[in-house]
């Protein structure tokens, strides 16, 4: 597992050094940003109790590049960030990489492809992230790969075919047992605009994951269709809705099949403020054994504005509600995680519930410019999570920095 995650992020680094060389050699379109804060944390084990909280420091560098060709366009960012903690029971420091990569290339007036991979490496993490997925506390490695070919039917009508690959590994056995999963999806949308104003959207999509070790993998089939409507120059929407079934495969696990939707809005009042909101529903991955599904209902919000030239603020807002369903356990896992005999699992499983979990985060940032270069910057960031299914607790997070471009 160590070997795999060395690879991949020395693999990340590769892939910008022959860029960043390029990017040198020819006019400026590099960026590198150093961003260093102090933060202090009130419950940096996400405890319900026996809270223990820490002051760290944060010590991030950005390398951006970017190629942009009559016909290509390619972007690469690397984020290598180091967090010194001064009260943690176990290694007082963590080291994290990020690495984006972009990839356009147009190769007729019809015809192109979009390819976009994250990875993320993560030491210790212990973090929610986007209200969906708690991450266990062990090292993990997380990568998303996602390609997009686009053909343009008519002036009006354009068909994407995609594809994606996700792939998450824990370093710890326990933990990688029973969430390290492999997910392969493919899509296919068509999207027509009716005015200019207006686009209506058809999409059909297969998604199958699997798990390395105890099974709670599914295939799970969705149609549906979607709108994108500018109401005024200021106010955009969109709306996504549809059903979704899903397979198990272990086949003592009943199917389940759901509608779904998501939508946004955004709202820009003034070139100084802009708004979102939004809401969603579907059914997702488990991150909670020995559940193979989930009914997650969200809803987010943020606002964004410019005080002054040199002062901005940033308020996000987000509830999750996650619905756990009893009849959704893999009894094959409970064999063989808990070593319960076969002959007592009815026993077992008449025992377990159905179970929730409601997060909530909240979020605020004061960033002031102080020249072309140099930002400070403040942040408060408040998370509670209320669980039938695993400890209770709420975090804050307080934090000053300064951020450079170099």
């Amino acid at each position: 597992m160590k070997m795999t995650k060395n690879a991949l992020t020395i693999m990340g680094i590769a892939l910008i050094l022959p860029v960043a060389v390029l990017a040198f050699e020819g006019p400026r379109n590099y960026q590198i940003h150093n961003r260093l804060r102090l933060e202090y944390d009130d419950n940096i084990y996400e405890s319900g109790r026996d809270e223990t909280s820490s002051f760290k420091v944060i010590e991030e560098i950005e390398f951006l590049v970017n190629l942009n060709l009559e016909n290509t366009f390619a972007s690469i960012r690397y984020k290598p960030s180091f967090v010194w903690w001064e009260n943690r029971s176990e290694d007082s420091t963590d080291f994290h990489h990020d690495v984006d990569l972009i990839f356009n290339q147009r190769f007729t007036p019809r015809v192109s492809l979009d390819v976009k991979n994250t990875f993320r490496y993560a030491q210790q993490p212990n973090v929610i992230e986007s209200g969906a997925v708690v991450r266990e506390r062990s090292d993990f490695l997380y990568n998303a790969l996602v390609g997009t070919v686009l053909y343009r039917v008519s002036p009006v009508g354009r068909l994407e075919v995609s594809g994606r690959y996700n792939l998450l590994r824990y370093d710890e056995s326990r933990v990688a047992d029973v969430e390290d999963y492999d997910m392969y999806v493919a899509g296919l949308t068509y999207r027509h605009t009716l005015v200019p104003e207006t686009a209506l959207k058809a999409d059909v999509r297969f998604e199958t994951i699997d798990y390395d070790q105890i099974d709670r993998g599914s295939d799970a089939y969705q149609i549906g269709f979607g709108v994108e409507h500018m109401f005024s120059p200021n106010l955009l929407g969109n709306l996504r809705a549809g059903y979704m079934a899903k397979d198990y495969n272990d086949e003592t696990v009943s199917s389940d099949s759901a509608p779904y939707f998501d939508g946004n809005l955004t709202f820009v009042p003034s070139p100084d403020t802009r708004v979102t909101l939004g809401m969603g529903y579907s059914m997702l991955e488990s991150d909670i054994f020995p559940y193979a599904n989930q009914e997650r209902f969200r809803v987010f919000g943020g606002v964004a504005h410019d005080v002054t030239p040199r002062l901005s603020v940033n308020l996000i807002g987000s509830f999750a509600r996650s619905n756990y369903d009893a009849a959704d356990i893999v009894p094959s896992g409970i064999i063989e995680r808990f070593e319960v005999p076969e002959e007592l699992l009815a026993d077992f499983l008449a025992q377990v519930d159905d179970g929730k979990e409601e997060f909530i985060q909240l979020s605020a940032r004061v960033t002031y410019r102080v020249n072309r270069s140099n930002w400070l910057e403040a942040g408060w960031q408040f998370t509670d999570l209320s669980s039938d299914l695993r400890e209770n607790f709420d975090r804050n997070r307080i934090n000053i920095g300064w951020k450079t471009r170099l």
